[in-house]
C-alpha cells in the first residue's frame, strides 16, 4: 500500500530546490540570484546538522518510518539522491552567472593559473604575509573535530596529513587587479609550496566536514527552579560539541571519489558529496555585500510605510485596532508603539515574549529603559531558540540587571509565540500586539508577516492570562485567544469540521492556510477527510509539506503552492469559510508541524474587527491570485510553475503600490 504522507525531510530538500530556482529566474537580478545559491547553501546546511539526527537515529534503531514506511537507510539514499539533483542544478547556475558577471565587467573569481604574473606574485606575498604562519599541519585521524570550515587533506605516499583553513580570513582575496578575486583555498593550494615538499605531497583536496548539531534539551523538568534551568541550559551549551558526521564535502579535482572518502571517514558513501566547484558557496554573500551599492545588481530599494510621528499610536488605537504587514510596513512603526507606551505616564506594567531579537536590539534598550522609569516589565526569554541560546542568554542577563521580571516561560514546551502586553491600571485597560514573526529588526525587512494592534479590553485580558499562565504555570481561561499545546490543534479540526458540514449543508465553504510548514499527520488527516467530501482547500507551504494530493476521490479540490520570491515568506495565515453565512480569519505564531502544536506554547488569534478583518482578506486574496512566485505541488510530488503571460506577483505589487501610500494606518 503506497503512503498517504510524504517524508519531512524530502519535503524540505524540494523547498531548497525552488531556492536554487531562483538564480535562474530572469527577472532577478544577478547579484540577488549569488544571494539565493548563497541562501541554498546555509539552509543545507542547518539540514545537516538539525535533521540529519533523527534519519541516523533511524538507521541506528533499524526503525521504520510510520507516515511513510521507509527506513533510515531508504531515507539516506533519497536524501543523497535529491541533493545531488539540487548540487548539479546550484554549481551550473553559479557557472554561468559567474561567466556572466565576467562578461559584464563586473567582477572575476579566478583560478591561479588564469591570474598575471603580477597578480600571482601579488596573493603570493599576501600568503607569505598573512597565512603561511598560520598554517598547523597533521596527521589525519578520523577521530580529530574539524572545527574549521574549509580543511586540506594532503596525501603523500603513505601518509594522510591534514590542516585547516582559518576562518579568520576572508575566503575572497583580491589579486591587487580591481574586481579580481581568488578564493583563498586555491591560493593555498598553488602557493603553500614549503608545506607540500617537506610532507611529500602528491595530490590535496579541499573538504568540509558538517556534524550533528541537535543535541537535545534532555535536562527539560518542570520543577526546576530558574538557577537550575540556567545552570542546565549553561551545561548543555558547553557540552554541545561538534558529534557524529553527516556530511562530508570536497572538491572534485583528484582522481579521489566518494568511495575514499567514506572509507577515510568511517561513513556511509551516501553522506559523501564531490562538489563540482568551490565547497561551500557562502561566500557568495561576501560578493553581495561588496557589490550590493550597484543598483542595477540586486533588487531595487523599497520605502517602507512608516508611522506618522506627529500621530500619537495608543491614542489611535484608542479609537481602532491596526494590522500591519511586514516589511512593507515598517518594524519601526513596533518600536514606536513600545516607546511611546515607555513615554506615557500611565503604563504601569509591560509583558512580552522574546524568542530571537538582533544583536544591540532596540526593543532590549527600551525594555531597560522602562525597567528604570518603574514600570513592571516582564519578559519571557525562550533560552532554546536553536543555535540562539547563547544570545538569549546574553538578552536576560541584561534585561536582569535593568530590573527587568525575566520569565523562562514553559519548562517543556518552547514559548514561541509573538505577544507584547501594555497595561495602564488593570488587567483589560490597555493595548496589546500580537504577531507572526519575531521583534528581530533585521529580520523584519526581509520576512513577510503580520502583526496586529489593538486596545480591544478582550484581546488584552486574553493576554494578561496569557501571561499569568506562563508565570504561574495554572490553565487560565481565554475568550478568543487559543493556545498550543492543548488548546489550537482542536480548534483548527474543529473550524474545518464546522466548515465540512457547512459545505455539505448549502455547497459553498472553504479553508485557506498559510504556514511554513504543513507535517502534522492529524492536520493532514483532517484535511483528507474533508476534501473527499469536496470541501475546497487553498494550501500555502512554504517550505516542508507531507500532505500529497490526488488520495480524495473525485471531489478533492486541494491546492498545495508554495511562494518563494525576493522576500521570505513567513507570516501564518488562516481561513475559515463556513457556507455563506460567516467566514472567519486568523494569525498566529504556529506552523501546521507537531513540534508547533504538541510542544510548544503558540499563540492563534481570529481578526475580528471589521477593517481589520477586510485588510486580511484582501492579504488571502492576493496571496491566492499569485503566479509569478508560486511553485505548485502536483500529485508525483513535484513542484512546477505555471507560465502565464500576464502573471501576478503577491510581493511586488505590494512592493510597487508603496510608492502610493507613505504612511501605516
Amino acid at each position: 500500500m503506497k503512503s498517504k504522507y510524504y517524508n519531512r525531510d524530502l519535503s524540505w530538500l524540494l523547498f531548497d530546490n525552488r531556492v536554487i530556482d531562483q538564480a535562474y529566474n530572469p527577472n532577478v537580478p544577478i547579484l540577488e540570484k549569488l544571494r539565493f545559491l548563497s541562501i541554498a547553501t546555509n539552509n543545507l546546511d542547518e539540514f545537516f546538522r538539525v535533521r540529519m539526527h533523527n534519519i541516523h537515529s533511524m538507521i541506528g534503531s533499524k526503525k521504520i518510518e510510520k507516515r511513510t514506511g521507509l527506513t533510515g537507510t531508504e531515507v539516506l539514499s533519497l536524501v543523497h539522491e535529491f541533493n545531488i539533483r539540487n548540487l548539479t542544478k546550484q554549481y551550473e547556475a553559479y557557472s554561468l552567472l559567474l561567466e556572466k558577471c565576467k562578461d559584464k565587467n563586473i567582477f572575476e573569481v579566478m583560478k591561479f593559473e588564469d591570474l598575471s604574473d603580477f597578480e600571482k606574485q601579488y596573493v603570493t606575498d599576501y600568503y607569505r604575509e598573512n597565512i603561511a604562519d598560520e598554517l598547523v599541519v597533521e596527521n589525519f585521524s578520523n577521530l580529530h573535530k574539524f572545527r574549521h570550515n574549509l580543511n586540506i587533506l594532503m596525501q603523500s605516499q603513505g601518509h594522510t596529513y591534514t590542516f585547516p583553513i582559518p576562518d579568520e580570513f576572508d575566503r575572497l582575496v583580491a589579486t591587487g587587479v580591481d574586481n579580481h578575486y581568488i578564493l583563498l583555498e586555491d591560493v593555498i593550494l598553488n602557493v603553500a609550496e614549503d608545506i607540500f615538499r617537506k610532507y611529500d605531497v602528491l595530490k590535496c583536496y579541499v573538504f568540509r566536514v558538517t556534524y550533528d548539531k541537535n543535541k537535545k534539551y534532555d535536562f527539560l523538568d518542570e520543577q526546576l527552579t530558574d538557577a537550575e534551568y540556567l545552570k542546565k541550559m549553561t551545561e548543555y551549551l558547553n557540552a554541545r560539541d561538534p558529534r557524529k558526521i553527516t556530511r562530508v564535502e570536497f572538491m572534485c579535482d583528484g582522481p579521489r571519489g566518494r568511495s575514499y572518502f567514506a572509507q577515510l571517514f568511517e561513513i556511509s558513501k551516501k553522506s559523501v558529496y564531490k562538489i563540482p566547484g568551490p565547497v561551500d558557496l557562502k561566500y557568495l554573500d561576501g560578493l553581495f555585500k561588496r557589490y550590493k551599492n550597484r543598483a542595477n545588481l540586486i533588487f531595487p530599494p523599497f520605502r517602507q510605510r512608516q508611522w506618522k510621528d506627529s500621530k500619537n499610536i495608543l491614542e489611535y488605537l484608542d479609537k481602532t485596532p491596526m494590522l500591519l504587514e511586514y516589511p512593507y510596513d515598517s518594524y519601526k512603526t513596533y518600536l514606536n508603539y513600545l516607546e511611546t507606551a515607555v513615554n506615557d505616564p500611565k503604563t504601569t506594567d509591560i509583558s512580552m515574549t522574546i524568542y530571537r531579537t538582533e544583536k544591540n536590539s532596540q526593543l532590549v534598550k527600551l525594555l531597560q529603559k522602562a525597567a528604570a522609569k518603574g514600570i513592571n516589565v516582564t519578559a519571557v526569554v525562550e533560552l532554546r531558540a536553536r543555535f540562539d541560546e547563547e544570545h538569549n542568554l546574553l538578552v536576560s542577563e541584561l534585561l536582569k540587571s535593568a530590573g527587568v521580571h525575566v520569565l523562562y516561560g514553559d519548562r517543556l514546551n518552547k514559548v514561541h509565540s509573538k505577544v507584547c502586553l501594555v497595561l495602564q491600571g488593570a488587567n483589560d485597560v490597555g493595548y496589546v500586539q500580537i504577531g507572526t514573526g519575531n521583534y528581530n529588526g533585521v529580520t523584519a525587512n526581509i520576512f513577510s508577516d503580520i502583526a496586529y494592534f489593538t486596545s480591544d479590553p478582550t484581546y488584552v485580558n486574553d493576554a494578561a492570562n496569557f501571561f499569568e499562565r506562563l508565570e504561574t504555570h495554572k490553565e487560565v481561561d481565554y475568550d478568543l485567544f487559543v493556545t498550543s499545546p492543548n488548546q489550537l490543534k482542536p480548534m483548527i479540526l474543529n473550524n474545518i469540521k464546522r466548515a465540512t458540514k457547512e459545505y455539505l449543508r448549502v455547497g459553498k465553504g472553504e479553508v485557506f492556510m498559510k504556514v511554513n510548514g504543513l507535517t502534522d499527520i492529524d492536520i493532514i488527516n483532517a484535511i483528507y477527510s474533508a476534501a473527499r467530501l469536496g470541501l475546497p482547500f487553498r494550501l500555502i507551504v512554504r517550505g516542508p509539506c507531507s500532505l500529497k494530493l490526488g488520495l480524495c476521490g473525485e471531489k478533492e479540490d486541494i491546492v498545495v503552492k508554495s511562494i518563494v520570491g525576493e522576500l521570505l515568506e513567513h507570516s501564518r495565515i488562516f481561513k475559515f469559510q463556513y457556507g455563506d453565512s460567516q467566514t472567519d480569519v486568523w494569525i498566529s505564531s504556529a506552523d501546521m508541524m507537531t513540534r508547533n502544536l504538541d510542544r510548544r506554547v503558540e499563540v492563534a488569534v481570529p481578526i475580528v474587527d471589521k477593517k481589520s478583518k477586510e485588510k486580511l482578506l484582501k492579504i488571502i486574496k492576493m496571496y491566492q491570485r499569485d503566479t509569478e512566485n508560486s511553485y505548485y505541488l502536483n500529485s508525483n510530488g513535484e513542484y512546477f510553475k505555471k507560465r502565464k503571460t500576464f502573471g501576478i506577483s503577491a510581493q511586488q505589487t505590494w512592493l510597487k503600490r508603496l510608492k502610493w501610500s507613505k504612511y501605516s494606518k
